[in-house]
């Protein structure tokens, strides 16, 4: 085995990292934000210290991260590390601590660098360096850092930089990697800053270098199998193309034309004509369903009895009932039931959940979503209830799930109202208004309308302390109309984010407008953090169970409706 090599592979879940943090007490609030990542992940064994001297004997431990301010070292504890490293364990060591230790030669011989003091407090855009590396794979780059970042000063040959800024000049390190013996060493310049160990990205970034440092391997990409070549289909291939660890195995569909159209974009992938031979395809590994709800529950059973992950187009089924069906057999097959909730990476709704999550508005007691206008709705088996479950299981998968992810609390019961007036072509109400009532009396509103000639803000918010209003945006987009010719025409205003204003009294009698800017996302954010959940043991984004509950709660909006609005309690 090569020194520094891998010393497992990850497939699916099976490796539990031992993990020994080594914080000082100034570092500890900082970093507890990333700790509580690591125990969601399969680094979930962490054990944190501040005594030094654990260093002296680390039996049962895989890898040692350390954020300390407290050094140097005695003569045993940096021998119990090295000796450790070079057996065949990990170091992760974060911002400040090559500091600390910067008089123990032995250490800065593990390290490969010797500290060089810090920058300035500046704003760095971190980015990948050079190929693509365990360390920084499917991170959500560049990540935007404020802090005094450590300088590494200068480094050994055999360290590898991963992640990298630009300062006056210079190619700055962020992060390296290095074998020491039989064991790997991750060095980190961030986290001098409680801001950025707050980050996503950075506690995914910790999360890797604990992964690698331990000598774990990603195994080679998973084979995706998509059942269903519908009008979707284009935006998972590209997701799945697009997202490394993923590839496409496998396109099901009765349909010639549709199977034709498949082999024309993915040639490379196997073609199958019925479910059963697409799931006895020993290259598919996972499935994506991509049929109309009313078929979701069944496809998605005979997924996980065939002892495959599923992705199920949203909604995940019918009733609350299939729903826990589902997650009963993705728990008897030890699989993964996820639910394709796309939108859960808007910029509008991150944005609300950001300012609602912060306490701005104070305790939000009412929260309405609106989506719709007066045109047609759609045809096909989207406007027919006995196929999509009704209008709430179409935008209102969606926008529950956002009203479900932003209030606190259990939903005790659901009324809802509906209008068939004009579009009797189609089975679906033409408009569909539910009221949620959550625990302590907070109140959610979700309306699907086809015949508003008026629209509503797509989001409205009423807390103790302020409000929040998103209003839809209009805009056109240049088509050819012809040869030398030009027109536009309207984009649909559910393609584009929200514009965003927290409304704050002044304490005068007047409001401070503020508008929100938007936080940038990167591509395919769902199929990335399903990789990263296959291969990397991260925390699975959409969890089956918020997914049953959104469910339950259109469920019921279907029989409120039917009885003339009557609330209907939700099961606890």
């Amino acid at each position: 085995m090569a020194a520094g090599g891998p010393r497992w592979v990850a497939g699916t879940g099976g490796v539990v990292i031992r993990t020994l943090a080594l914080v000082s007490p100034d570092r500890e609030a900082g970093l507890a934000p990333c700790l509580a990542y690591l125990g969601t992940t399969d680094a979930a064994q962490v054990t944190t210290t501040g005594d030094p001297d654990r260093l002296r004997a680390l039996d049962g431990v895989d890898v040692v991260v350390a954020d300390t301010s407290l050094g140097p070292l005695d003569p045993g504890q940096e021998a119990g590390l090295c000796a450790f490293v070079a057996g065949g364990g990990g170091f992760v060591g974060l911002d400040g601590t090559s500091h600390a230790w910067r008089t123990n030669a032995a250490f800065l011989q593990l390290l490969g660098s010797k500290p060089d003091g810090r920058l300035p407090e500046s704003e760095l855009v971190a980015r990948a360096a050079g190929a693509d590396h365990p360390v920084v794979r499917r991170l959500p780059l560049p990540l935007v850092v404020r802090e005094p970042v450590a300088r590494m000063g200068a480094l050994r040959p055999d360290c590898e930089v991963v992640l990298s800024a630009s300062w006056r000049l210079e190619e700055l390190p962020l992060a390296y990697c290095r074998p020491v013996g039989r064991g790997r060493v991750v060095a980190l310049a961030l986290g001098a800053a409680p801001r950025t160990l707050a980050d996503p990205g950075v506690q995914q970034l910790l999360h890797r270098a604990v992964r690698y440092a331990a000598g774990v391997e990603e195994r080679a990409a998973i084979g995706i199998g998509l059942l269903g070549y519908g009008a979707i289909a284009a935006e998972h291939l590209q997701a799945i193309a697009a997202v490394p660890g993923l590839r496409l195995a496998a396109v099901c569909d009765r349909s010639p034309e549709r199977l034709l159209a498949a082999a024309r974009a993915v040639p490379e992938a196997n073609r199958h004509r019925a479910p059963a031979s697409l799931l006895a395809d020993p290259q598919v590994e996972a499935v994506v369903v991509s049929t109309p709800p009313n078929t979701h529950h069944p496809m998605a059973r005979a997924v996980l009895e065939a002892g495959r992950h599923v992705v199920v187009e949203k909604p995940v089924c019918l009733t609350r009932r299939e729903a826990d069906d589902l997650m009963g057999a993705a728990r008897a097959a030890g699989r993964v039931l996820t639910v394709f909730q796309n939108r859960r990476w808007d910029p509008d709704f991150l944005a609300v959940r950001r300012v609602v999550a912060s306490g701005r508005l104070g305790e939000v007691f009412h929260a309405e979503t609106f989506v719709g206008g007066h045109q047609h709705p759609c045809g096909l088996w989207h406007s027919d209830a006995t196929v999509s479950g009704g209008v709430v299981f179409d935008w209102g998968a969606h926008y529950l799930d956002w009203l479900l992810a932003i209030l606190p609390g259990r939903v005790e019961r659901v009324s809802a109202f509906g209008h068939k007036r004009r579009w009797h072509d189609v089975t679906n109400h033409d408009q569909l208004r539910l009221i949620m009532t959550l625990e302590g009396g907070v109140q959610a509103e979700f309306m699907h309308s086809d015949i508003a000639a008026a629209r509503k803000p797509k989001w409205y918010l009423l807390g103790t302390r302020a409000a929040l209003v998103g209003s839809w945006r209009e805009t056109v987009r240049p088509v050819t109309a012809g040869p030398g010719h030009t027109a536009l025409e309207p984009v649909p205003p559910t393609d584009l984010p929200a514009d965003l204003h927290v409304l704050t009294p002044d304490g005068a009698g007047g409001t401070d407008d503020e508008r929100l800017t938007l936080p940038a996302v990167p591509p395919h954010p769902f199929y990335r953090n399903l990789a990263g959940h296959l291969l990397s043991g991260e925390p699975l984004a959409v969890a089956p169970a918020e997914a049953a509950r959104t469910v339950a709660v259109m469920e019921a909006a279907m029989v409120s409706a039917a009885r003339g609005g009557e609330p209907i309690p939700l099961e606890r």
